[in-house]
């Protein structure tokens, strides 16, 4: 009886131990994902920008500049992405194919007033 009881708890500890290694192997988007930032400014005068709306193309991110002129979106997947900035009284500056990896991960824009 000893030996069946021990056989049944080797057995149960060997399955506990290959779920607890599956489950803390860390997922792809979590690996992946990086911090996107930048500033936004007018193009003539340099000045900081508040409240750009700023938006990633083709994902539900989008977020505002702050009284610095700074953005910032986490959790962004590497690739390339269409970004936005819009503005009152500012021409609509639509970066293209913007190739965001861990290595680029901060912006410039530089909106141009309209005339």
């Amino acid at each position: 009886m000893k030996t069946i009881i021990s056989v049944i708890l080797v057995f149960t500890c060997s399955l506990v131990a290959l779920a607890d290694k599956k489950d803390n192997k860390p997922a792809d988007s979590e690996v992946a994902a990086v911090s996107l930032s930048g500033k936004v400014t007018d193009e003539k005068t340099g000045e900081t920008l508040v409240g750009v709306e700023v938006k990633l193309e083709g994902t539900d991110k989008k977020c505002y500049t702050g009284f610095d002129g700074e953005f910032s979106f986490n959790d962004v997947k590497p690739g390339n992405y269409n970004i936005t900035a819009s503005y009152i009284s500012y021409e609509k500056c639509e970066l293209q194919k913007q190739n965001i990896d861990i290595f680029s991960t901060q912006l410039e824009v530089k909106l141009t007033p309209v005339q």
